[in-house]
């Protein structure tokens, strides 16, 4: 991978049109069981936390507004568990009505359903792995896991044959990023980061989104790269492993090449494996429970 700094600044040239021009919508599910729930007599507000946490769009508008100079909070909030509970139930619903709005008014609008819901998977296993590994906190593993991928929806509206790319990069021994600068001139990664960092998320989540994808700082001690950074990145390939044995589908082209790498990383034997996929199905059958 090219060294970050010099990459990010090439990439603030090349892609801050498509980050100007590119509306990320929240997902319909959730916002359809976000405007439910309000509606009830009696309010669950973890539901209504839950379910925000769970949709990148959402998210991502929950954070900018609660740092904006409006709450001017003395301290920015770096989660959205946070975010959430500054806004308050009026505005949060204020929020999810103006995406919904504008989501319908987009001539342009992509259905992302899967990958809301992968999103939402990613980073709730993401949090149950945190807690089996030192050094880095649940909130930063949920943070991370919501948006690792937040690049992809960018690149999917902008190119028409992007999810042509996914299924070329899964088949190939290339890094996914490679692909894609080979056919799109920029890649999710870079991206994603850059969007991360607009965001104002905390700095270790703009690179832990940047570096994700880049396996060889499993075993590379001289790349100058953070532990935690380190630990994100084994976290998220064996998240992607947790959730494929979940959906019953077949791992992915990264898991088969560095699964083990990112195993020995975190120091996981299968009879911790074993336990974590038990935990992750319970996680994730409440997930699809809330959004019926």
């Amino acid at each position: 991978m090219p060294n970050e700094a010099v990459s990010t600044e090439v990439a603030a040239d090349s892609v801050s049109d498509i980050l100007k021009t590119i509306f990320i919508p929240p997902c319909p599910a959730v916002v359809a069981a976000l405007l439910e729930e309000a509606r009830c007599p009696d309010v669950d507000f973890n539901k209504i936390i839950r379910l925000i946490t769970g949709d990148l769009s959402l998210a991502a508008s929950m954070m900018k507004t609660a740092n904006s100079p409006v709450f001017a909070l003395r301290n920015k909030v770096e989660t959205v568990q946070k975010a959430a509970a500054v806004l308050g139930l009026k505005n949060i619903l204020c929020i999810v009505n103006g995406l919904a709005l504008k989501r319908s008014l987009s001539p342009n609008g992509v259905s992302m359903e899967r990958f809301w819901e992968r999103s939402n998977y990613h980073a709730t296993v993401s949090t149950r792995l945190a807690r089996r590994v030192p050094g880095i906190t649940q909130e930063d593993a949920y943070t991370f896991g919501l948006f690792h991928d937040c690049g992809i929806p960018i690149l999917m509206q902008r190119f028409p044959d992007y999810k042509e790319t996914l299924v070329l990069s899964n088949r190939s021994a290339k890094a996914v990023w490679e692909t894609e600068n080979e056919r799109h001139g920029t890649d999710h990664v870079t991206v994603g980061a850059m969007l991360a960092r607009n965001w104002h998320l905390p700095d270790l989540i703009v690179k832990a989104v940047r570096l994700h994808h880049n396996f060889e700082i499993l075993a590379d001690d001289s790349a100058h790269v953070r532990d935690e950074v380190r630990a994100l990145t084994a976290v998220s390939l064996l998240a992607d492993h947790l959730i494929a044995r979940f959906l019953n589908v077949p791992d992915e082209a990264e898991w088969m090449a560095h699964g083990t790498a990112a195993l020995n990383y975190l120091n996981f034997d299968e009879e911790e494996l074993a336990e974590l996929q038990s935990d992750v199905e319970e996680d994730l059958n409440t997930i699809r429970l809330d959004r019926r």
